[in-house]
């Protein structure tokens, strides 16, 4: 088996049609090794500080990247 065999997964969620109906998720971490996001226009991505979550303003076309739960 290569080393890079099953390492790879890749969600692409198109454009939401009527993005005002939308209403996220629930406040969660992520439970995977790491996630590499293109950023764009929307946000909602939140930090945990100090128990209080702070909205990280979004910088289109930057890349978050979130080290996960397995790390």
């Amino acid at each position: 088996m290569d080393c890079m065999d099953g390492l790879g997964i890749i969600n692409y969620y198109p454009a939401c049609p009527q993005p005002e109906l939308t209403i996220g998720i629930n406040k969660h971490s992520d439970g995977d090794f790491i996630s590499v996001l293109l950023q764009d226009h929307i946000g909602g991505l939140q930090v945990l500080h100090h128990n209080q979550r702070i909205d990280v303003p979004p910088k289109p076309g930057s890349l978050v990247v979130n080290i996960g739960d397995l790390l």
